[in-house]
């Protein structure tokens, strides 16, 4: 494992790089610079502490863990601003080289909203979800550019989203200068400029089960499962998250048992609660069974989905891509080595292990808040099996291209549907369609 400097990992490295030249904390924390120093090591001390009690690795994989917390104060002790205090306890969380074990610094009162959403699609990072009333389309962004850097940070499949959490909650920024490539044009550079919601928004910590819903700015709005038939009795649930409680996501698997085929969208859903997936899951599983264990550092627990009635018997496609993730994988993943469905789409995110937001706070007078996320336990499927830093590929690859997104075409869906009439005797062949760029659909 190479080292650069206090990050170990290339991506992270450009988030400690520009976390510190950047001025955090504003307001509440805008004291003297002595009071912030304080209150910076308080908090560098509840995190190191809530880590080592509860990191799935009692052993920190090897780490001298008190020496780190030590030099980290000590950084912390001659840094000249905030934002030095922030990026020394933000690379110490990193020294774990985990990718749900990271540091939530406190939130600000303002929020700013750039109206667009940016994921991979394949090895690509691509706008998708430009708000027609957004700042970022009043700016000539548009849905399907090819976006190559964002205020000078080169972005990737590997770091978009670390990149938009920084931007967005680690260190909220006002505009952004986005390198684009369009079709043949030249690379160009758009300069967004943020709406502001003034007011007292603060990030509500403590209804969140991972802070990578933070990269959407959607997540903010909570959305709700949804439900349509197509023709020839194909039934489509999408599911944006596990987060409700099992009650909550109850309903929605009855919606599919009078279906000859079931496509469940998965896109875009960040997981959630296991006992919300193993309930939703138990409507698509006849008996009870085992999807996998969830290993923490004291025991070995395991996920059993049992089987909930109505249940659904129809055949069943996955559809998935690079923001699926935790939950939504496992999903995906268990009834792919099943048998029991087919995986459609782009290869997930990677981000399986079991996670908790720590939620804490400081101060008296001025009550500062602040989270750290930690891998609590990693997720083995029977066999042995691990999905973190892996993904789920799936049996059906499809990737929107660029001028797909502009049309608002959804190629994957176009996809599973066809899938699921040649699995019915409707249809002969799952072929793209002949105008579809044949590059975006491939077969595994």
């Amino acid at each position: 494992m190479k080292t650069q400097g206090d990050c170990r990992h290339s991506v992270r490295n450009v988030v400690c790089g520009v976390l510190t030249m950047l001025v955090l904390l504003e307001g509440a924390l805008a004291q003297s610079l002595s009071l912030d120093r304080e209150r910076m090591k308080t908090i560098l001390d509840i995190v190191a502490r809530d880590i080592e009690k509860n990191f799935y690795d009692p052993g920190l994989k090897g780490l001298d863990w008190r020496s780190l917390t030590d030099q980290t104060r000590q950084r912390i002790e001659k840094a000249q601003t905030t934002g030095e205090m922030v990026t020394a306890i933000f690379a110490l969380t990193d020294k774990l080289q985990d990718s749900h074990t990271i540091f939530l610094p406190p939130p600000h009162a303002h929020r700013a909203e750039f109206g667009f959403e940016a994921k991979a699609f394949g090895n690509e990072v691509r706008a998708y979800e430009v708000k027609k009333d957004g700042a970022a389309k009043a700016a000539g962004l548009q849905d399907g550019d090819h976006i190559l850097s964002i205020n000078r940070v080169a972005v990737d499949r590997e770091n978009i989203d670390l990149a938009m959490l920084l931007f967005r909650a680690l260190r909220p920024v006002g505009a952004m200068d986005i390198e684009v490539a369009r079709g043949n044009e030249a690379p160009h550079t758009i300069h967004v400029e943020a709406k502001i919601k003034q007011g007292s928004y603060m990030m509500d910590m403590t209804n969140m089960n991972t802070i990578w819903q933070l990269v959407r700015e959607s997540e903010r709005e909570r959305k709700n499962p949804e439900y349509k038939r197509y023709d020839d009795d194909i039934g489509y649930l999408k599911i944006p998250n596990f987060e409700s409680a099992p009650e909550q996501i109850h309903p929605w698997g009855p919606k599919a048992k009078d279906d000859k085929a079931v496509i469940i969208d998965l896109r875009d859903n960040p997981g959630g609660r296991t006992d919300t997936l193993a309930t939703f899951a138990g409507f698509f599983q006849n008996d009870e069974t085992e999807m996998g264990q969830v290993i923490t550092r004291k025991k070995s627990e395991p996920l059993k989905i049992k089987a909930q009635h109505p249940g659904v018997d129809a055949p069943m496609f996955i559809l998935v891509d690079s923001r699926s993730a935790s939950a939504a994988e496992m999903f995906a993943r268990h009834f792919q080595v099943n048998h029991r469905a087919m995986v459609v789409g782009d290869q997930t995110s990677g981000r399986v292990n079991a996670a908790r937001l720590f939620v804490e706070r400081t101060g008296a007078e001025i009550v500062v808040p602040f989270a750290t996320e930690i891998t609590v336990g990693r997720v083995v499927f029977p066999g042995g099996e691990e999905l973190e830093k892996r993904g789920v590929t799936p049996d059906f690859v499809c990737i929107p291209t660029g001028e797909d997104l502009r049309q608002e075409k959804d190629p994957c869906l176009d996809a599973a549907l066809k899938l699921a009439r040649v699995k019915l005797g409707i249809s002969k062949t799952a072929a793209a369609d002949s105008s579809a760029d044949k590059t975006s659909v491939e077969k595994k």
